[in-house]
């Protein structure tokens, strides 16, 4: 334990050196060390790496590259324990990697995102940090299209934080399905995939969102037999399940009937509607 806690000190003393491409590599080592070393993650944690990062982060003159970096190891030293998201959610991590979406910089975007997607996914996060500040959810909104690695990442921010009544209704006004529903014809299964079970949580006995849905095209085909479509046997089981429940939802809230349903999926949807 004194070994590992001596490295430890070593690399966050390196984050303090006054050369910054010294910095830069200290941060690369750290990097390299942590990945699934959950004792290395808590040591540096411990010593108190995550609020030098998350300066460093900050710091308009750190490089961009640095500034990357920086948000790479705080998003691995979140996939430890939940002590360790505890950790970084009491260090302000949330409002630091938000406000580092601001930059023009997709790699350095794509690397906040991964950081909060990861944080938010946990169950010690409070999901209402998403929705402090009014102007993050139409920035999410606006940041889909940058990549398929945003669109997945924001929709899996969004269908974890979607807990109650109130944060449908703040998804929906911030056109929450003109600008999630594309997605579900994207060329990557794992953007499909989070884009639906947005969907889920969205209609989730919430009549407005799902008599929205209705009338709903994507790509010229009503969603609802999209989400058919998607209930088909060839599709992975997850789904199959997810698309099952979006139209069981819309069914319940009187937006779709049982006989509009048919196809290989009929059988699943009517079990779910039981």
């Amino acid at each position: 334990m004194q070994e590992v806690t001596a490295t430890s000190r070593h690399y966050v003393d390196r984050l303090f050196d006054p050369d910054p491409q010294k910095v830069l590599q200290g941060v690369i080592d750290m990097k390299n060390a942590v990945i699934g070393n959950n004792k290395q993650k808590a040591n540096l944690i411990v010593l108190g790496a995550v609020p030098r990062l998350l300066y460093l982060l900050q710091q308009s003159s750190s490089s961009l590259e640095l500034r990357t970096e920086c948000a790479v190891v705080l998003g691995s030293l979140a996939m430890g324990t939940e002590n360790n998201i505890k950790s970084l959610v009491d260090c302000h991590i949330i409002p630091a990697l938000l406000q580092g979406l601001l930059c023009p910089d997709l790699i350095f975007i794509e690397a906040c995102l991964r950081c909060l997607r990861t944080v938010f996914i946990s169950p010690v996060t409070p999901v209402q940090l998403l929705y402090t500040d009014p102007t993050v959810i139409p920035h999410l909104m606006s940041l889909l299209s940058r990549s398929q690695r945003t669109q997945e990442y924001i929709t899996q921010i969004f269908s974890h934080c979607c807990k109650t009544p109130e944060h449908q209704t703040v998804l929906f006004n911030h056109g929450a399905i003109q600008n999630i529903a594309p997605l579900l014809i994207s060329p990557s299964y794992k953007v499909r995939m989070q884009a639906l079970k947005c969907f889920s949580v969205l209609a989730y006995e919430n009549t407005q969102v799902s008599m929205t849905l209705v009338n709903v095209l994507v790509d010229g085909e009503l969603l609802s037999q999209v989400f058919v479509r998607m209930m088909q046997r060839d599709q992975p089981i997850e789904m199959q399940l997810t698309a099952a429940k979006c139209l069981t939802y819309m069914c319940r809230a009187g937006a779709i009937r049982t006989d509009d349903i048919c196809g290989p999926g009929w059988a699943l949807f009517i079990i779910l509607q039981r």
